[in-house]
């Protein structure tokens, strides 16, 4: 291939680039989207009005449209996975409305499985599943 075929796509792979940083600077974190929608009352507490669906509803608005979304049936909090973050909007009505958020470190560990697909804890990275033996040959 010629010269001019890899300037070309170096050329195209660094406008690309750009774009992507861009947007990431654009859209901002998770946590100052919240900030800049909803009013904080600790660093990952957050008022609300309506019911937990019409405020994860409201998020998914305002924030941006989630991994995975589920409720749980026992209490109706509405849990809403994100790259980095799980929110969960709990209460029984408007005056107790309250939205958390809060790393994945739960989500993890197995606190939500119940909730199904999106909240099951990742398969370890490079892991087979199984176990590898003690890999000295001992018979």
């Amino acid at each position: 291939m010629s010269h001019r075929f890899y300037y070309i796509a170096a050329a195209v792979a660094g406008v690309l680039a750009v774009i992507a940083i861009i947007a990431a600077v654009a859209t901002g974190s998770l946590s100052s989207r919240m900030n800049d929608n909803f009013t904080a009352t600790s660093s990952t507490t957050y008022q609300c009005t309506g019911t937990p669906k019409e405020t994860a509803d409201d998020i998914e608005d305002r924030v941006g449209n989630a991994q995975a979304r589920a409720t749980d049936p026992a209490d109706g909090t509405e849990y809403l996975r994100y790259d980095r973050n799980l929110i969960s909007v709990s209460g029984t009505s408007a005056e107790d409305c309250t939205i958390r958020v809060e790393d994945l470190g739960r989500v993890n560990n197995g606190a939500f499985i119940f909730l199904g697909p999106g909240f099951a804890p990742p398969a370890p990275s490079g892991s087979s599943g199984g176990s590898s033996g003690s890999g000295s040959g001992v018979k």
